[in-house]
């Protein structure tokens, strides 16, 4: 009789374990699948690709950017000459 019920505890056991592993298993996906996406959307600023009629060493000051460009920056705003 004991031995039936250390079986029994024994299938228990094993079936607890086996579903705290899936859930486990699950949590590290979904965490990996989370950094996957934060990471992929990051986009890194590059300056490089500003054009010399952009250059900050003439122009008008954009106060939007805080820098000297061009003045034609449909979105920026500027000293009014």
């Amino acid at each position: 009789m004991l031995d039936v019920m250390n079986g029994n505890r024994t299938a228990i056991i094993r079936q607890l374990l086996f579903k705290v592993g899936s859930v486990a298993f699950g949590l590290v996906f979904a965490l990996i699948g989370a950094f996957r996406e934060l990471f992929a959307s990051v986009e890194p600023e590059l300056d490089d690709d500003r054009q010399l009629h952009d250059s900050d060493l003439s122009g008008e000051l954009n106060h939007r950017t805080g820098r000297l460009d061009s003045g034609t920056d449909p979105y920026g705003w500027y000293d009014r000459a």
